[in-house]
């Protein structure tokens, strides 16, 4: 019975242990959420500097703006859609005054990867689950 105890302790510590390293995965910075995405471009899409710098502003400022996402759509999944859609419809303009013609159709079908991976379970990065 005492060896039983122990190991349905040992499991229990253990399933606990692996859900606390889940929730410890935090939301990157707005910050470092630019950077990626502005390191992405640059080396897919052959950026010059300048407009690496103006690519780089342009992450920073939308990258804030999705963080808040959640906070302004207050749970409704529909009202956040409709944001996160208008935040990318406003972003792909700007970049559209930076970029070549040819740099941003290939910035849309990049995105349209990340956003096929993302939907298939694939997180940038983590590998396949």
């Amino acid at each position: 019975m005492s060896n039983k105890l122990v190991i349905v302790s040992l499991l229990i510590m253990s399933l606990a242990a692996c859900n606390l390293n889940g929730q410890q995965r935090r939301m990157p910075s707005p910050k470092e959420m630019s950077e990626r995405q502005t390191e992405m471009m640059v080396k897919n899409l052959a950026l010059t500097e300048q407009q690496e710098k103006a690519v780089s502003e342009i992450n920073f400022k939308y990258a804030g703006k999705f963080q808040n996402l959640r906070k302004e759509a207050a749970g409704d999944r529909e009202k956040m859609r409709t944001l996160r859609n208008d935040l990318v419809n406003n972003k792909n303009e700007e970049l559209k005054n930076i970029l070549s013609s040819e740099q941003f159709e290939k910035y849309k079908k990049l995105e349209e990867e990340r956003a096929k991976e993302m939907r298939n379970g694939r997180r940038g990065g983590r590998g396949e689950r």
